[in-house]
């Protein structure tokens, strides 16, 4: 049995509904931007413009398998194109304004695989920012397998503002939440950013008070993207599941990023959560973000 196709008018009027019956719900970039708490200081850079901003492919290798992921393993990214995104960065670092709000780590693979380019990058930018005096906030995504004490340690060295955790991707495995507390000693954020996978429903309840005692800053919630290369994955896991399309085509789920925002927010959970579906990707992605919101300038914490 395949997924159901179901109009834009019906997924977005339950949003909608949905989110009426959150009083505390905040919204930011036009209604984009639904959330508690306020966000991380990288995902500013997903409401507004910003010339210099870059997500860095380190490489595209991962030592995971998740059932939702939407990507086709790229190639290998070679040298000469590092060289040319670090030349890229350097004539842009050179023109006037140049004042980046974030420079993040995640691509198609685990950037803790490569951990040399990351070093080498991360050395690129501080380069830049003696030249230029500006620093951006710099954070990179793990799935948090490999994220053992030494390494924390060096991505704390290297100049790493913030560590986001994607728990889901080892089913929220013991050993990665060790990962994530030990995480906490050593950036100023530590963020947990993980779909709202309707299979993971229970494990997502019982992560919300483990990661508040963790001291974790900030939860965001995604919505699984439907692609051509996860299509059937999910379809034989979820036969009839509803799928719609906002930019992308995504996976309906029923509701459970409010369901967790709503625990959050019963039980006074200390971090922010933002519900990070289509309507946050679709103006994270979408020209539509070159007119500025200015109802944004409130949006994130600071450090």
């Amino acid at each position: 049995m395949t997924m159901k196709i179901i109009p834009i008018q019906v997924a977005y009027q339950r949003k909608f509904k949905r989110q009426a019956k959150i009083k505390q719900l905040l919204y930011h970039a036009g209604g984009h931007c639904a959330h508690i708490g306020k966000l991380s200081p990288g995902c500013y850079g997903c409401f507004v413009p910003d010339d210099f901003e870059r997500n860095i492919v380190a490489g595209v290798k991962c030592n995971l398998n998740c059932p939702y992921c939407y990507l086709k393993i790229p190639r290998e990214p070679g040298k000469n194109e590092q060289l040319a995104l670090m030349r890229d960065i350097l004539r842009n670092s050179r023109l006037s304004g140049y004042n980046p709000t974030r420079m993040s780590f995640s691509g198609g693979g685990e950037p803790l695989l490569y951990l040399g380019q990351l070093n080498a990058l991360m050395k690129l930018f501080k380069d830049i920012e003696k030249k230029t005096g500006k620093k951006p906030w710099y954070y990179l995504y793990t799935n948090g397998v490999l994220a053992s004490e030494s390494t924390l340690k060096k991505l704390k060295q290297m100049g790493f503002d913030e560590i986001r955790f994607h728990l889901g991707a080892s089913n929220f495995s013991g050993s990665v939440y060790s990962n994530l507390q030990k995480a906490v000693k050593y950036f100023k954020a530590v963020s947990v950013e993980t779909p709202a996978w309707p299979p993971h429903r229970k494990k997502l309840f019982a992560m919300l008070p483990r990661i508040n005692d963790i001291g974790v800053k900030h939860l965001n919630l995604g919505e699984v993207e439907v692609t051509p290369y996860n299509y059937n994955k999910i379809s034989k896991l979820l036969p009839g599941a509803e799928i719609y399309q906002c930019f992308a085509m995504h996976l309906y789920d029923g509701g459970l990023a409010y369901d967790l925002i709503e625990e959050a927010i019963n039980k006074k959970y200390a971090y922010s959560v933002l519900d990070c579906n289509c309507f946050t990707k679709s103006i994270q992605r979408s020209p539509a973000k070159r007119a500025h919101h200015e109802e944004v300038a409130d949006l994130c914490a600071v450090y």
